[in-house]
């Protein structure tokens, strides 16, 4: 097995060979939608949770009506307009990036939706963009990373 290079998943590392695309907290606010101000749920059918418009929110759950699924970009933001996470919809599903910060504004993980299934690779950043974990959700592995780049975990996600 050949040795893991910690560096080759900085997080800046990973942005220079675009392995990863991170929007910016100006485009995701220009383009998104603030969960705060939308009304929006995430409700099961057939296994799968899709985000809906919400309808008749005076109703109780089994009794409210839902308009459409959403497509786009939704986020949270912090009480200091910093963005907690956003991701991404489509016809309702995740799909696309979903990216998680700190409260810093600073990336803390990366994962990537297809149908509301994650694949690829899951990438988790310490505070100063080294990296923390990587998770290979098709292979089923996970490395995980002390803050001096040894590797303190690798093996079967279970």
């Amino acid at each position: 097995m050949n040795p893991i290079d910690p560096g080759k998943f900085s997080l800046d590392y990973l942005l220079e060979n675009k392995v990863i695309t991170i929007l910016s907290r100006d485009y995701v606010i220009e383009h998104g939608i603030n969960w705060d101000e939308v009304e929006l749920e995430e409700i099961t059918r057939c296994n799968k949770d899709y985000m809906c418009y919400r309808d008749d929110m005076d109703y109780p759950d089994d009794m409210r009506d839902y308009s459409g699924v959403f497509s786009g970009v939704l986020y949270e933001a912090w009480s200091n307009l910093n963005i907690d996470y956003y991701r991404h919809y489509k016809d309702g599903l995740r799909d696309g990036a979903e990216v998680h910060f700190y409260d810093s504004g600073k990336v803390e993980n990366y994962r990537f939706w297809k149908n509301s299934r994650l694949v690829g690779k899951i990438f988790g950043w310490y505070e100063n963009g080294k990296i923390e974990y990587i998770t290979d959700w098709d292979q089923k592995t996970c490395i995980e990373f002390d803050e001096n780049g040894e590797i303190t975990y690798q093996g079967k996600l279970y």
